[in-house]
């Protein structure tokens, strides 16, 4: 054997893995514009508005049992672990993560192999060298190719990649909050409606009383056919209120079950209601809801994302460079296959630029910074959306908050007015006129009172859901850190 061939053909093998490495060490240019946050103005906003009490806790993930109905922290746990469309969200953070694993693989050398047997004659007519004309060859070849990431594509790649992936992370925690959100809405709102059905039924049966007693005062001579007709349109007009009552709260329950993917057939909720607590709900600053409202967090991880698209287009305008590396095993005959001298091998360095392409690169970088200029525009709507959520959810809880304490006096008084007048008219001191226009004032407070708070505990609830849900950026980044698979 000869000592120089053999000292060559180790130095042959051995430049293949330092081109690799030196390859690597190449990498890391990156031609994104550097990217910085969008300024929105947002000071000034609902600072002064409604603010916890000292030592008030911020509300968790978990927010809605805070409410203290048990009811409702079930309803809201089935409607998480079968609504169809947090499942529906669920899929696009797998659909983005394989995504990503994608763009990863791209920083690693491609190998191949295609083993196979040819069979070829040559023929006998035209001159060459080979001494046969029939002639077989087995071939395993192995082929590795890597092209280099100089100008930082393949990073940027996963780097929009990751930005991608925490973006659906967050819209599915967007989609959880607004679940729990609607089904804590639709639950409030037939609790209410459950008072409100049962106050009806309470002033029908005093409906009821009052038309008998028109009815034995008309035999009695001592009240008119106007009297009893006045009693039968009241009673009428408040049975039509409740089978109105009924039908809302049917609705109600048939929209809960879809929510938690049931179907309305045998979905039922029970009237037995666990006392309610209106959580106060901490507002903080404007400038948090940057980082507590899922849905601004999942738009700026799309706007990053678009920052770096602009500079994968620029990478075209750079040339690329390859490496290719083929070996292994040909012969003509089986026996020898394997043997030394079967061996062959290969390495490549390869240079690609492209002179001219009729503008494409150019249209690519415009449509990249176009598609970021957009984003952009839907990143500032989502954080003036935000806030606006959130004024719209304090102004709605400081008039309801309002109504509710005039209509608790309305209510206390308007009840006592009715008592009175009832009384006084079997005594004959009035006419019926007097009492029928007393307990509708009566039941109309009384039920103004029901929709007020239920338009309070709804609007506390559309309160959270516009601060975020308890929810924090920090949650998807923690997870990041611990080996998830954003990075």
């Amino acid at each position: 054997m000869n000592p120089t061939n053999n000292r060559n053909r180790q130095a042959r093998f051995a430049f293949g893995p330092l081109l690799l490495s030196g390859a690597f060490l190449l990498t890391g240019c990156n031609l994104a514009p550097n990217y910085v946050r969008p300024q929105v103005s947002v000071d000034g906003f609902f600072a002064h508005r409604q603010q916890a009490p000292g030592g008030q806790a911020p509300l968790g993930q978990n927010w809605w049992t805070a409410f203290g109905d048990a009811q409702l922290d079930s309803l809201v746990d089935n409607a998480l672990a079968a609504n169809l469309d947090l499942k529906t969200a669920v899929a696009r953070i797998e659909q983005a993560r394989a995504a990503l694993e994608s763009s990863d693989s791209f920083l690693w050398p491609t190998v191949d192999t295609r083993p196979g047997f040819t069979r070829n004659r040559v023929s006998g007519t035209v001159d060459n060298a080979l001494p046969k004309r029939m002639m077989r060859t087995w071939a395993v070849p192995l082929n590795a190719s890597y092209e280099v990431d100089l100008w930082g594509r393949v990073r940027g790649d996963i780097k929009a990649g990751e930005e991608n992936l925490l973006s659906s992370e967050a819209a599915a925690e967007s989609a959880r909050l607004s679940i729990a959100a609607e089904v804590s809405s639709l639950y409030l709102t037939l609790k209410y409606t459950d008072l409100d059905i049962i106050q009806l039924r309470h002033a029908i049966d005093l409906r009821r009383v009052a038309l008998q007693l028109n009815e034995g005062r008309r035999k009695a001579g001592v009240a008119s056919d106007l009297d009893v007709l006045r009693a039968e349109t009241e009673l009428s007009t408040t049975e039509a209120d409740l089978a109105d009552a009924v039908q809302t709260r049917e609705n109600l329950v048939d929209g809960l079950a879809v929510l938690c993917g049931r179907s309305a057939t045998d979905f039922t909720v029970s009237t037995n209601y666990s006392p309610l607590t209106i959580p106060v709900v901490p507002v903080g600053l404007p400038a948090e809801l940057i980082e507590r409202r899922p849905d601004v967090y999942a738009a700026e991880r799309q706007l990053i994302a678009a920052n770096e698209q602009i500079g994968i287009a620029r990478t075209a305008y750079l040339p690329s460079l390859t490496l290719t590396a083929d070996g292994g095993f040909a012969s003509r005959d089986l026996g020898t296959f394997l043997d030394r001298n079967s061996s062959v091998w290969s390495l490549a360095v390869g240079l690609g630029l492209t002179i001219f392409d009729g503008g494409r690169r150019d249209a690519l970088v415009r449509s990249a910074t176009a598609g970021y200029d957009g984003t952009r525009a839907l990143y500032e709507k989502s954080v003036l959306e935000a806030i606006r959520e959130v004024q719209d959810s304090l102004n709605d809880i400081e008039a309801s908050r309002a109504r509710v304490t005039k209509y608790v006096e309305a209510s206390r008084t308007s009840e006592a007015t009715a008592s009175l007048s009832r009384s006084r008219y079997r005594h004959g001191y009035i006419s019926y006129f007097e009492v029928v226009d007393s307990d509708r004032n009566a039941l109309n407070a009384q039920r103004t009172l029901i929709h007020s708070q239920q338009a309070l505990a709804v609007s506390t609830v559309s309160l959270v859901k516009a601060l975020g849900g308890g929810w924090q950026s920090s949650d998807l980044e923690v997870r990041s850190a611990s080996g998830g698979p954003a990075r």
